[in-house]
Parts: structure tokens; sequence; C-alpha cells
């Protein structure tokens, strides 16, 4: 006979093994650290002649994501759309929900950005995959004058 043990610190879930059981609970208290991020991964893509920022966002549409610029901070957000407001003419209908695991989320990610206007920044959403692409400034070489010596 194989004994379990419940934790309810971790949805009630049952254990077969004590280590599964301490993993789960101390990963519960500690988190992993990524949990801002966990559902806004960045990679961040150095290339000759700019940066690429590519998000993961699926699940989401071009209406639902927003990018903005304001005094060097990149800021990406994307919002979920809550599932029952489709239907806004029928607001006495509700759902007879068995089970709900899809919820209404928002994710926000800023990145710090230098020497670029809004203008100069595009983005492309495609198969639930933002694309972002800031291009690199080249630094100006400061101008030689010559003075004329009197």
């Amino acid at each position: 006979m194989i004994r379990t043990r419940r934790n309810p610190n971790c949805n009630g879930r049952y254990y077969n093994d004590a280590f599964d059981f301490m993993d789960d609970m101390l990963g519960n208290f500690w988190g992993t650290g990524l949990e801002s991020t966990s559902n806004m991964r960045t990679d961040v893509i150095e290339e000759a002649d700019d940066y690429k920022l590519i998000t993961d966002l699926p699940g989401f549409t071009k209406s639902d994501i927003g990018i903005s610029l304001k005094e060097d901070i990149l800021t990406i957000t994307a919002s979920h759309k809550d599932a029952d407001n489709k239907d806004a003419d029928n607001k006495d209908a509700e759902p007879k929900y068995i089970r709900r695991e899809r919820v209404q989320n928002s994710y926000e990610r800023s990145f710090r950005v230098e020497n670029v206007t809004a203008e100069d920044i595009s983005a492309s959403y495609e198969n639930g995959v933002l694309t972002v692409t800031i291009p690199k400034k080249q630094p100006v070489e400061p101008e030689t004058k010559k003075i004329a010596i009197s």
C-alpha cells in the first residue's frame, strides 16, 4: 500500500514521494524567480543594424497588445479580454461553467532603450509571436573645426 500525502498549500495535490512534496511546497514558497515574466518570456537579439525583441504571446490578438515608449523605457503590455464579454447584447445569458481554467490576465514587460524615437521602432505579430525591431543609432563622429591663429 502506498501512502500519499496531501499538501493544502499546493492546491491540495497528493504526493507519493516526500521529495516531490517538499519540492512543490518549497517551490511555491520561494518561487522560481520568473513569476513576473513567466508568461512574457522575451529573447533579445543583437543584429548588425538593430536589436530584436521576440516575445511569445499565444492566444492574444493584435488589439490585445500595446507597445509604448516613454522616457527611454519601451513597455510591452498584453491583456486578454474576458471571454464572457463577447456577447454584449445578451447580458442575461451566463454560461454554466463546469470547469473554468482560462482567466482574464494582463502582462507587462519594460526595457530600457536609448536614443530611439517611437517612429524608429517597428513591430509585427504573427502566429502568437511578437517581434519588435529597434534600430541601432550610429554614433555621430564629432566634426573637427580648424581654428585660425591671429
